[in-house]
């Protein structure tokens, strides 16, 4: 074999090994770390939850907006490419004389131009009234799918003091940019600042979980029934990955994403804890369609929107 020939195959071999190790660092698991810097006080949250007066909520409602699929390989690690359905939903958190909104859904024009998947337009319908009339309305983080739906509202001025941006999420204007949010709402709002959790209602608690957004906070909720839900965003998609610690590949988290991929390890760390102290608590990732079905199932999550 000619001598260049040799270098050639050398160099080609090379290159090969160094692209088969890159992509496997790239795909291939990695676990959560033994001990949790994230903290998840319970006795602290639960107390911040009666803070405020009146009575407990008594429904959690959840609207689909949209059904989808990932590659599995994007949600686990290390796994097939199978398809991997997805929800998108609207949480509704309701006490008997007004209610809450986490998270606000998308519009028709965003899921034509980002999404794929089945979109569900009577829930845009159902939406508008439910802007108008929420006492308040969170976002668990500044990605599109969860913030898109308040800048296509027609009159986002009047959400001036019932929309709780924090200022992580006002300070992300690049993903405020990717959803054309209004001018005037980024002018108006005041920023929510917290440090941890503060309540948002009786029986209703944010928490701060900086890590798949700068502004990523999940929501817990305690119903008069006394049932506890913990709603993690997008914290996790799937509840399997906190229950096995089965975290996204790099792939997505670093490329795509851009997470702070030490926090989000050291949070599913901390929610796979508390899954083993505090079984009862129903731990609900914005996008698991099986987690959703056994708790509408259940009664635990109400179909749809209350109408106000």
């Amino acid at each position: 074999m000619p001598r260049w020939l040799r270098i050639a195959a050398l160099v080609a071999g090379g290159l090969g090994l160094v692209a088969f190790a890159g992509w496997s660092w790239l795909t291939a698991p990695e676990a959560p770390p033994a001990r949790s810097d994230y903290v998840i006080d319970l006795a602290r949250i639960r107390a911040l939850a009666e803070e405020t007066p009146g009575p407990r909520p008594t429904e959690l409602r959840s609207l689909l907006v949209a059904d989808a699929t990932l590659p599995r390989a994007a949600v686990f690690a290390g796994e097939p490419f199978d398809p991997h359905t997805m929800v998108h939903q609207v949480f509704q958190v309701v006490w008997p004389d007004r209610f809450l909104l986490v998270d606000v859904g998308f519009s028709p024009v965003f899921h034509a131009e980002q999404m794929e998947g089945t979109y569900r337009p009577e829930a845009w319908d159902a939406l508008q009234p439910a802007f108008g009339a929420a006492e308040n309305i969170v976002v668990t983080h500044e990605h599109g799918d969860h913030l898109e739906g308040i800048a296509r509202y027609a009159e986002p001025e009047t959400l001036v003091g019932r929309l709780w941006l924090t200022s992580e999420q006002l300070a992300n204007e690049s993903r405020l940019d990717e959803v054309d949010f209004p001018t005037a709402l980024r002018e108006q709002l005041e920023a929510v600042e917290y440090d941890g959790a503060i309540p948002a209602g009786r029986g209703v608690v944010l928490l701060e979980a900086a890590g798949h957004t700068p502004g990523s906070q999940m929501v817990y909720v305690h119903l008069a029934s006394g049932t506890e839900l913990l709603l993690l965003g997008d914290v996790a998609w799937h509840l399997d990955q906190i229950r096995d610690l089965h975290y996204r590949p790099r792939l997505v988290t670093d490329w795509f994403l851009g997470e702070d991929r030490n926090a989000v390890l050291h949070q599913f760390r901390a929610l796979h804890d508390l899954m083993a102290a505090e079984p009862a608590i129903e731990l609900v990732p914005s996008h698991d369609s099986e987690v959703r079905a056994r708790l509408v199932a259940a009664g635990v999550l109400k179909e749809g929107l209350e109408a106000p």
